[in-house]
C-alpha cells in the first residue's frame, strides 16, 4: 500500500470475504499490534521515567479512553453490526447513507469529547492547561481510530485494517521512543499514541458517503450508540475508572504501581477483543439473512473458543504471575506481585462473556439494554466494594472491586444467551469452574508455602497442558481451522 493510500475511502460495499477463522486470525494480528503498542510503550515509561510518570501516563491514557467511550467506540461497533446487516439483507444502498449518519455524529461527538478532557485532566491531575491539551489529542485521536476500525471491519475490509495497524504501531513506538530519549515527561508523552490513532482514523475515514437513513433507522442506530456507551462506560470504562481510582486513592505513585500490574493483565484480551470485531458482523450478517441456524453456531463456536483459549492463558498467566513481573518489571514494581493475580481473573472473566454479548447485542434493542444494564450493576457493585475496601487495603481493594464487578457485568450477558440460545454450556463451564478454583489455589499455595519463584513456570505448564487435554476436541478444531468445535 502507497502513502498515497492513507487518504483513500474504504469501499464499503466491496468486502475482501474469507472466513470467520481467517478473518480472526488477521484481526488478531491488528489488535495484538495495538497491545504491543501500549505494553511497550509502559514498559519504556515505567522503566525510564519512573513510578511518579508512569503514573501520570497510565491515568492520561485512562482519561481519554473514558471519554472516548461516551459515543465514538460503539458508533464503531455500530457501524460493524449496521453495516453488515444491511449486507446481509441485500440493502447495498443503505451503506453509504448509514456511514454518513455515523461519521457526522461521531466526529461532532469526537470534537465535544476532546474539548471536555482539557478540563477533566487539569481536575483530576492538578496540572496545567497544556497538559489538558495533550490527553484532549489522544481522546479524539482515538475516538477517530476506534470509530474507523469499525467501519473497515463493517465493510468487510479486515486485511486493510490490519495493515494500517501495524503501520500505526510502528509510528506509535517510534515517536514515544524519540520523546522519551529527548527527555519529555508527563502527560506530553502520549503524543505519540495520538499519532499513532490519528493515522490510523485518516486511513479508515469514510470521506466519500452521502445519503441519510430513514428517521427509524437513525433512531435504531442512535439508540444502539446511546445504549451501548452507557454500557461500554460502566464495563470497559470501568477498567479504566480503577486507575483512575489508584490515583484517587494513592496518589501517582500507585497509580504506576496499579498501571504495572494492568498493563500484563490485559494485552491478552486483544484476542478476545479482536474475535468480537469479527464475530459482531458476522452475526449481523447471518441474523439480517434469517439465518439463525448459523446465527447460534457462531455464538456457540465463538464462546468455546474463547473458554478453551482464554482460560488457558491467562491460566498460565495468573499462576507465573510472580515470575512474570520479575522478567517485565524486575524489583521496581514488587506490588504488582500480588495484584497482577486479581487483575487477571477479571479480565478472564470480561473475556468469557464477549460471545454472548456480542450475540445479544445483534438480537435486538431488549439485548443492547440488559448488557447495558449488567454493565451499570457490575460497576456499581465494584464502586462500593472500593468505597468499604480501597481505603484500607489501597491497589489491592480496587483491585478486589474491580474484580467483584466484572464478574457480575460477565455473568448476567452468559446466563442470558446460554438460555435464549438454547445453548448447552453445562459441561463447559463447569471445566472453567474447576480451572479457575485450580489456578487460584495454586497462586494461593504458592506464596503461603513461600515456594521459589522458579517453579512458577512448572506449575503454569503442568496447569496448561491438564486444561488443553481437557478440551482436545476444541483445541483440535481450532487447530484444523474448522468453523464447529466440538463439544465437550
Amino acid at each position: 500500500m502507497t502513502a498515497g493510500g492513507v487518504f483513500r475511502p474504504v469501499r464499503l460495499d466491496a468486502p475482501e470475504g474469507g472466513s470467520l477463522a481467517r478473518g480472526g486470525v488477521q484481526s488478531t494480528i491488528g489488535l495484538l499490534a495495538q497491545g504491543l503498542l501500549r505494553f511497550v510503550a509502559a514498559l519504556l515509561v515505567g522503566h525510564i521515567a519512573g513510578r511518579g510518570e508512569f503514573g501520570v501516563v497510565a491515568s492520561a491514557i485512562a482519561a481519554a479512553t473514558i471519554l472516548s467511550l461516551l459515543w465514538p467506540t460503539t458508533a464503531g461497533a455500530a457501524a460493524s453490526k449496521f453495516f453488515a446487516r444491511a449486507r446481509g439483507a441485500g440493502d447495498l444502498g443503505g451503506l453509504s447513507a448509514i456511514a454518513a449518519h455515523l461519521r457526522t455524529r461521531t466526529l461532532l461527538a469526537s470534537l465535544v469529547l476532546g474539548l471536555a478532557a482539557i478540563p477533566v485532566w487539569v481536575f483530576y491531575d492538578g496540572g496545567s492547561w497544556l497538559g489538558g491539551l495533550c490527553v484532549a489529542a489522544l481522546a479524539i485521536a482515538y475516538s477517530g481510530y476506534i470509530f474507523t476500525r469499525g467501519v473497515q471491519f463493517g465493510a468487510g475490509q479486515v486485511r486493510r485494517a490490519t495493515v494500517w495497524d501495524l503501520t500505526s504501531v510502528a509510528v506509535g513506538l517510534l515517536g514515544i521512543t524519540v520523546l522519551l530519549l529527548v527527555g519529555v515527561r508527563g502527560p506530553a508523552l502520549v503524543l505519540a499514541l495520538a499519532a499513532a490513532y490519528g493515522l490510523y482514523a485518516l486511513a479508515g475515514w469514510p470521506y466519500r458517503v452521502t445519503g441519510r437513513p430513514e428517521r427509524e433507522q437513525r433512531r435504531e442506530i442512535d439508540a444502539f450508540v446511546l445504549f451501548g456507551a452507557a454500557g461500554a462506560l460502566a464495563s470497559t470504562g470501568f477498567l479504566q475508572f480503577s486507575q483512575i481510582a489508584a490515583g484517587l486513592v494513592g496518589g501517582v505513585e500507585q497509580a504506576g504501581v496499579y498501571a504495572s500490574a494492568l498493563s500484563l493483565a490485559t494485552p491478552a484480551s486483544m484476542l478476545a477483543a479482536s474475535l468480537s470485531l469479527v464475530l459482531l458482523p458476522s452475526l449481523a450478517e447471518a441474523w439480517g439473512r434469517g439465518d439463525k441456524a448459523a446465527f447460534h453456531a457462531q455464538s456457540d463456536t465463538a464462546t468455546r473458543a474463547l473458554a478453551t483459549v482464554m482460560v488457558a492463558i491467562f491460566g498460565a498467566l495468573l499462576i507465573g504471575s510472580r515470575l512474570v513481573v520479575d522478567l517485565v518489571w524486575g524489583g521496581k514494581y514488587p506490588e504488582a506481585r500480588d495484584l497482577l493475580p486479581i487483575l487477571v481473573l477479571a479480565v478472564l472473566a470480561t473475556n468469557l462473556a464477549v460471545g454472548s454479548v456480542n450475540s445479544l447485542t445483534t438480537r435486538s434493542r431488549r439485548g443492547v439494554r440488559l448488557t447495558m444494564i449488567a454493565s451499570v450493576a457490575g460497576m456499581a457493585v465494584g464502586v462500593l466494594v472500593w468505597l468499604v475496601a480501597a481505603p484500607r487495603w489501597g491497589n489491592t481493594g480496587i483491585a478486589i472491586g474491580y474484580l467483584c464487578g466484572t464478574t457480575v457485568v460477565a455473568a448476567i450477558p452468559v446466563v442470558v444467551a446460554w438460555r435464549t440460545g438454547g445453548h448447552r454450556w453445562g459441561a463447559l463451564f463447569a471445566k472453567v469452574g474447576v480451572a479457575v478454583a485450580a489456578m487460584v489455589g495454586i497462586a494461593v499455595l504458592q506464596r503461603a508455602a513461600d515456594l521459589p519463584v522458579v517453579l512458577d513456570l512448572a506449575f503454569a505448564a503442568v496447569f496448561l497442558v491438564c486444561w488443553l487435554l481437557a478440551n482436545r476436541a476444541t483445541v483440535t478444531a481450532l487447530l484444523r481451522g474448522r468453523g464447529q468445535t466440538a463439544r465437550p
